[in-house]
């Protein structure tokens, strides 16, 4: 089946970067795409900060999904298209867990980030509690928990599933593959259970007025599986998961052998 591509969907850590580093290729491959009216919108579980300063310098298109869903921005008009927030009384059931392990919290907020202890990253704001004027001046779409124990990440894990309206989206690979090695930072996403890649990625192609089979959508990881529907072209890079590779359409070269690259040049050459 030959399909129209008119939109390409890409995840950002181990599918189109490496450790954050984007190679040139995937930075020139990107940018020849959008040339010919198609769009590329990157879909992540990072802030939209962090996604908006990606996607501005790989020249990917105006849209971003981020936070595994929760938000889609458009940051040429500073126009939130779609947003599901964490409650406030849930948020404070969170952070109530955090400082009782110990651990650090990331809040990202459209311009800003927010955490509850210091980090290496010079422009996170250091908040003590989530208050009413805080929380009704940031949409709190997603939080990001980190602990060096895994131990204690597992303990945090139990005690979010007692708050209804909060699932861990999103989670260290060295969680849930035992031959994945450790790195010293065990991290967990939290976000409210209507929330997916996927889900954003429907919402968006509405939004454009484009259907789902004319599009691509491009991971490797737990996260990404969401977007891989029936129709139009779902991609896994060689580094992915079993389980994702085993829903993908095809396989291309992994994140640091340029992969999405490789998929965007057949794209352009084949007029798909």
């Amino acid at each position: 089946m030959v399909y129209i591509i008119k939109i390409v969907f890409c995840d950002i850590d181990g599918t189109l970067s490496k450790r954050g580093v984007i190679s040139k290729k995937n930075k020139e491959l990107i940018k020849e795409f959008t040339k010919n009216d198609k769009m590329f919108i990157l879909v992540t579980g990072r802030t939209v900060k962090y996604a908006v300063e990606i996607s501005k310098s790989v020249g990917a298109s105006k849209y971003v999904i981020c936070c595994n869903g929760s938000i889609i921005y458009d940051y040429e008009s500073n126009k939130i298209i779609y947003k599901q927030v964490i409650k406030y009384d849930d948020m404070k059931k969170l952070f109530e867990i955090v400082n009782k392990h110990n651990s650090r919290i990331v809040i990202g907020g459209i311009d800003k980030t927010f955490s509850n202890k210091p980090n290496y990253l010079k422009d996170e704001t250091l908040i003590d509690d989530v208050t009413e004027a805080f929380y009704n001046s940031t949409p709190i779409v997603q939080v990001t928990i980190s602990h060096k124990d895994k131990g204690v990440i597992n303990d945090i894990i139990d005690e979010i599933k007692n708050i209804d309206n909060l699932k861990v989206i999103n989670k260290h690979r060295s969680l849930y593959d035992k031959n994945y090695k450790e790195d010293g930072n065990i991290w967990i996403d939290v976000a409210p259970k209507n929330v997916n890649k996927g889900l954003a990625v429907v919402t968006l192609l509405k939004h454009l007025n484009i259907e789902l089979k004319n599009s691509v959508r491009i991971g490797d990881d737990l996260n990404d599986m969401s977007m891989f529907f029936d129709e139009g072209i779902n991609v896994a890079v060689e580094n992915a998961i079993k389980e994702l590779k085993n829903k993908a359409d095809t396989i291309t070269l992994p994140c640091d052998k340029d992969g999405v690259a490789v998929i965007l040049d057949r794209i352009i050459r084949e007029n798909l």
